[in-house]
């Protein structure tokens, strides 16, 4: 069982929104924020392994204005799989898919604490949320 230090938890959240925002345009800053406040109930509905196709279909999308949603899904993933220690490809839906269910249930589970620790930080640092 992991225990976790909720500073460390904090720091890992906050620094990932950080690069985050580094790689975003400045014009995406609320709206991707609103997409890190749904984080926790999207991958409590939907599950990781569609949070990694949904970040493809938003990154190889011809839509400009969307692919804020694929850098925000690929970033969350890419920073649980560090947290984690687990061994999937944040970019390969398949090693989610083909985990044990186990390893993927308790997976799913910290990346929903995850997504919480996103969701307070976002404000402070993208700005307040805007829905599209």
């Amino acid at each position: 069982m992991m225990k976790l230090d909720s500073r460390k938890f904090s720091q890992q959240a906050f620094d990932a929104l950080t690069e985050l925002k580094q790689e975003l345009q400045e014009t995406h800053y609320k709206r991707a924020s609103g997409q890190v406040r749904n984080l926790a109930t999207y991958t409590s509905v939907w599950g990781l392994h569609r949070l990694s196709g949904d970040a493809k279909k938003y990154l190889q999308g011809t839509a400009e204005d969307t692919k804020y949603k694929g850098k925000v899904y690929k970033k969350f993933l890419q920073k649980l799989q560090s947290f984690s220690g687990i061994d999937f490809d944040p970019n390969n839906e398949a090693t989610l898919i083909n985990m044990p269910l186990k390893t993927y249930t308790s997976l799913n589970r910290l990346a929903i604490e995850l997504a919480r620790e996103w969701s307070f930080w976002t404000p402070a640092v993208l700005g307040e949320p805007e829905n599209e």
